[in-house]
């Protein structure tokens, strides 16, 4: 299945509930803008940026039955796309120009997002936890990071 467009209407009530329930207070986020929420981590975005990462990162979201991830852009533009289709990092799959991006679902009980700082942060109990225990070398990576 393609990239599906999400209507502005649909869009900005998504960006509206994802900024409440993530507490996403500016255009930026966490690492870049503190979050009062604790289930987060932040890695250096070279740690992420791999084809084993990205397997590592679908597979969690697959065994948590999530189908179908909203990709909110800073462009304005949303998508709705399916999970083997996620590539969460800054400047989407070789696109020009770059841009930062938001991904989660409609239950919002987990969200990616890709800064411009080449940041990457995680955000929900079972998918950092999840994170943390398949990659052993994870606190070598999260330099921006301030809550782990």
């Amino acid at each position: 299945m393609p990239k599906v467009i999400i209507p502005e209407e649909v869009s900005s009530h998504l960006r509206k509930d994802m900024e409440r329930v993530w507490d996403i207070r500016q255009p930026y986020w966490y690492p870049l803008f503190d979050c009062s929420r604790e289930d987060l981590i932040s890695f250096d975005s070279e740690y992420i940026e791999s084809g084993e990462k990205l397997n590592n990162i679908i597979t969690l979201l697959t065994h948590h039955e999530v189908e179908q991830v909203i990709e909110l852009l800073e462009t304005g533009e949303t998508f709705n796309i399916q999970v083997s289709n996620l590539y969460p990092y800054y400047g989407y799959n070789g696109d020009l120009p770059g841009r930062e991006g938001f991904w989660t679902s409609h239950k919002m009980d987990w969200i990616i997002y890709a800064s411009h700082e080449g940041t990457i942060a995680f955000g929900g109990e079972w998918l950092v936890k999840g994170l943390k225990l398949l990659w052993s070398d994870w606190g070598n990576h999260t330099a921006w990071d301030t809550k782990n």
